[in-house]
């Protein structure tokens, strides 16, 4: 497939901020925060656009060589309606599979503003082992159909039977959950904190391969324990990045939504010796984001 050329493409959706981050990393905090601002139609993982017309690949990893002009004008119409219709001058959303996809997204929206969103990758394996137990969510597996194309249902049946029959049925946990990078299915067999820190790792190594190519006018790395430790200056930072003003009491009513209690001790529901596997999967990129063995939060 061939990039479509920005030029080549009417647009109604301009300056989209996206949220990166692997799952449990914050991301849904950043949203809800970016929702509650009067100029921005916030869009909470809109997976089933993203992947329209490559649904059947084995992995979430787009490149700019998957877009087609029939799929660029798709994902922009979706969005470009939801924008309208919220009567809102920005488009946001969160999507953690759009770690593998700042190349694929910057050749739809060149003017894209990515927020990368950085958690400890202990904290951040501590919570989808917990997540992975629960049962699938009736709620969002129908709003998930409803926002994926018709042509594309095929495609994600057998992951819904799958769910639905795995936690809902047996009661059993899911044999994967989240976002899938390429080699994924190689790690099916391996415990599931283990399974967990390779998602992280790779998710995370991707969106800073990719994102610190760009300038920094394009993409900003915020870590999610310092937006919980000095948020007033990191929402200062965010506006600034993505050309928001504070209006209507955003900034305030913003740091009043911020829970500094969040932050606790990721360890909680690993042993030691999983513990000790978990730092040894996540070295050295956990020192390389200032993460060292003194830092115990979430």
């Amino acid at each position: 497939m061939t990039a479509v050329p920005f030029p080549e493409i009417p647009r109604r959706v301009r300056e989209p901020i996206i949220l990166l981050g692997a799952g449990r990393s914050g991301t849904t905090l950043l949203g809800d925060l970016f929702s509650g601002h009067p100029d921005v139609a916030f869009w909470g993982e809109p997976r089933p656009i993203w992947m329209h017309g490559n649904a059947y690949r084995r992995d979430h990893l787009l490149r700019a060589e998957h877009l087609t002009a029939r799929i660029a004008r798709y994902i922009d119409r979706r969005f470009g309606e939801f924008l309208e219709a919220s009567g809102k001058s920005r488009f946001a959303e969160k999507t953690p599979s759009n770690c593998l996809r700042i190349d694929f997204i910057r050749a739809l929206y060149p003017d894209a503003k990515f927020v990368h969103v950085i958690r400890d990758g202990r904290a951040v394996v501590r919570s989808m082992v917990e997540i992975r137990k629960r049962g699938a969510n009736a709620g969002l597996l129908r709003l998930r159909f409803r926002e994926t194309p018709v042509s594309d249902w095929p495609a994600y049946f057998p992951l819904f039977l799958r769910t639905v029959w795995r936690t809902g049925v047996l009661g059993k946990p899911n044999v994967y959950w989240g976002t899938e990078p390429p080699g994924w299915r190689d790690w099916l067999s391996l415990p599931p904190h283990i399974m967990s820190a390779r998602q992280w790792k790779a998710l995370v190594t991707c969106s800073l391969e990719d994102g610190r190519a760009l300038s920094p006018d394009r993409y900003l790395e915020m870590r999610f324990e310092d937006l919980l430790s000095d948020p007033k200056a990191k929402l200062a930072q965010l506006l600034d990045f993505t050309g928001l003003a504070d209006r209507d009491g955003f900034f305030e009513a913003a740091l009043e939504r911020i829970d500094r209690d969040m932050v606790r001790p990721w360890s909680s529901t690993l042993t030691a010796q999983q513990e000790e596997e978990v730092a040894r999967e996540l070295e050295p990129l956990l020192g390389e984001l200032g993460y060292g063995q003194e830092r115990d939060d979430a």
